[in-house]
């Protein structure tokens, strides 16, 4: 009998501490300001449109895109090299990643990921 009533507590308890709520999570864009790049002669052009290229202080190269809600970030550019995957110049970024760029519905570059085999 004493089972009886100790198990419905631990049940009871067990509910109430998995019950919880959630928010989602925030996030300022990773706090990098697109506008600390200092601006280059270079421009990165991709299907017939042409975008400043920007660089850091430690070389890294961006354009400035700017998200369907207005707010501006940068698309991180690799390096070209000989490759191609379906007709684009695949890029190599400083990590080793492959990518291929396409524009995007926001009219501006994105990195297309990929594999290799």
């Amino acid at each position: 009998m004493k089972n009886f009533f100790v198990l419905p507590l631990f049940v009871a308890f067990s509910v109430a501490v998995s019950a919880q709520t959630f928010t989602a999570k925030t996030s300022s864009g990773g706090g990098f300001d697109v506008t600390s790049g200092v601006e280059t002669k270079d421009v990165f052009e991709l299907d017939g449109k042409t975008f400043p290229v920007r660089q850091t202080n430690n070389g890294s190269r961006y354009v400035t895109a700017t998200s369907k809600s207005g707010n501006p970030y940068a698309v991180w550019l690799g390096q070209p090299t000989e490759n191609e995957f379906e007709g684009r110049t695949v890029y190599v970024t400083k990590n080793g990643s492959f990518c291929v760029y396409i524009i995007g519905s926001n009219g501006f570059p994105y990195a297309k990921w990929l594999d290799k085999n």
